[in-house]
């Protein structure tokens, strides 16, 4: 390894970066997926930077039309955060459900997103809450949605070897509510073996503008428009639509899985209990009135 460096502002970075050349780049968030995939593994000519001291990475923040969250932000600050429990629920469930109070205190959001892992909680939570990733680098920066950061490919991202997700732009929709839940092999400090988030407007009992995307069916945050276009069924039809609807569409996506059946089992259990907390939801956002419930 060439050197480690903890820059304090964005400038500072970018002084690095210039100055770090052609040697291979490591960006450090919370660490917790960085160290296990490649302890032992740092090539000599590897320059990795420490991302956890720079402000511009921090903070929560109600900015109208959408909230700001920085990438640096961890499990443990999203998961206690009003704005984030009020306004992008999914997100809320996704954080508490991650792994041990350690490492929630330790895993970043923007970390999880760039790990790329199909079994990770929280790009399918984004991307059905419609958020989008703002991307810095040394040429500018651009704004890039979930699905484009993600890419086809398990485990790796889009993102090339000096960009960097600096914050996330997650937006304020009125009367929509929003939900995910996982089932994994253990509980509490488990890693997904399927997950589900699931976003949509609720009117009356009834729901449409609705965003699904499922974890852990080859690659993170599969969109369903099959479950979406489900949910918008008459309330007789809706559970066991939206539930067959999923179950297909994890047969679409790992036809030849020795794990389909349990998958396609796990995800209509998954599928009634994401449907009874969105209609929950629901009918307490109507009750008090409040602009949205995430």
């Amino acid at each position: 390894m060439t050197g480690l460096f903890a820059p304090r502002s964005i400038e500072e970075l970018l002084s690095l970066l210039a100055g770090s050349g052609e040697h291979e780049k490591h960006f450090i968030a919370g660490g917790t997926d960085w160290l296990i995939k490649n302890r032992g593994n740092i090539s000599e000519d590897a320059v990795l930077f420490d991302l956890s001291k720079i402000p511009e990475l921090r903070g929560i923040e109600n900015r109208g039309s959408y909230l700001r969250l920085g990438s640096m932000e961890t499990m443990t600050s999203i998961h206690t955060d009003p704005e984030i429990r009020l306004h992008a629920a999914a997100l809320c469930d996704a954080a508490s459900s991650m792994g041990s109070v350690q490492i929630r205190n330790r895993a970043t959001v923007g970390g999880n997103l760039a790990n790329a892992s199909p079994a990770a909680d929280t790009p399918g939570a984004l991307a059905a809450l419609n958020a989008s990733a703002v991307i810095f680098s040394p040429s500018g920066t651009k704004e890039l949605s979930i699905e484009e950061v993600l890419g086809t490919c398990p485990n790796k991202n889009t993102l090339s070897d000096s960009d960097i997700i600096m914050e996330f732009r997650i937006p304020v929709r009125k009367s929509h509510v929003s939900a995910f839940k996982k089932i994994g092999s253990r509980s509490e400090v488990s890693i997904a073996r399927i997950n589900l988030a699931v976003s949509a407007k609720y009117e009356d009992g009834a729901f449409c503008d609705a965003m699904v995307f499922v974890g852990t069916l080859g690659t993170a945050a599969k969109r369903s428009p099959e479950a979406e276009n489900a949910l918008l069924m008459p309330i007789s039809l809706r559970k066991e639509g939206f539930k067959k609807a999923l179950c297909e569409f994890a047969g679409r996506m790992i036809p030849s899985r020795s794990t389909l059946p349990y998958k396609q089992s796990a995800i209509q259990a998954l599928a009634e209990d994401v449907l009874e907390m969105l209609e929950a939801r629901g009918r307490s956002l109507e009750k008090s009135g409040e602009k949205s419930h995430g």
